[in-house]
């Protein structure tokens, strides 16, 4: 799946901001965006109250895009709007019961509903981000992957990237992890994945038909 969003170093922000907006707004909000019938993207925004006024940044975890900053946005007391010219991408949503519920334009405009991240919900961003290794496949072929893990809602959205084969958003069907162990399988690809925390990285194996060692490595922030 082609990407949606790309990184791009940061723009200049424009903040409009109104004081009836900050307890409602404010927080990390994140939806699903269906982009096929067998693959989904998770958005977000970040609506931070500053000394000099609102501001908004945009994270796209499945992708490993944090925290970028669009070129104007504006929030009022019920709705966000925010666009971006080098993404050429833009949203506009408002506050209904709890949510902020709108439209993501990209290409093709796309219904994007965002949730407020409650206190437990927060604490799963302790394991949000992308994770990367190389599959060993023999001893002279590797195969970079990228694990994404998102958080959405109460639980995790999780997808697989195969780069070097251009492949990317494969949908990771069953996931966990705890504090010393991480498991997922995509049955798209009839393949999974079983391994432990070892010094910081997780050391396991990767099996589609056969059974490869794969080290994953987390980017840092």
């Amino acid at each position: 799946m082609q990407k949606l969003l790309v990184w791009f170093s940061a723009l200049l922000i424009i903040v409009v901001s109104f004081p009836g907006a900050a307890e409602k707004l404010t927080g990390k909000w994140r939806g699903k965006m269906q982009m096929a019938p067998q693959a989904a993207l998770t958005l977000g925004i970040n609506i931070n109250n500053t000394p000099e006024g609102y501001s908004l940044t945009i994270d796209s975890p499945n992708q490993g895009m944090f925290d970028y900053q669009p070129s104007q946005f504006s929030i009022d007391s019920n709705s966000v709007q925010f666009q971006d010219d080098k993404l050429n991408a833009s949203f506009s949503g408002s506050l209904v019961q709890g949510q902020l519920q709108g439209t993501f334009v990209q290409g093709k405009a796309r219904e994007l509903n965002l949730t407020k991240l409650d206190e437990q919900q927060l604490k799963l961003l302790e394991n949000e981000g992308s994770w990367y290794g190389d599959l060993i496949i023999n001893n002279s072929a590797r195969l970079p992957l990228v694990l994404n893990i998102a958080v959405a809602g109460q639980d995790y959205h999780v997808t697989l990237d195969s780069p070097k084969q251009q492949s990317f958003g494969i949908p990771v069907d069953k996931f966990s992890i705890s504090s010393d162990k991480l498991e997922f399988s995509s049955a798209i690809i009839n393949a999974s994945y079983s391994a432990t925390l070892q010094d910081g990285n997780w050391q396991g194996t990767f099996v589609q038909g056969a059974a490869m060692p794969l080290v994953l490595k987390k980017k840092p922030d």
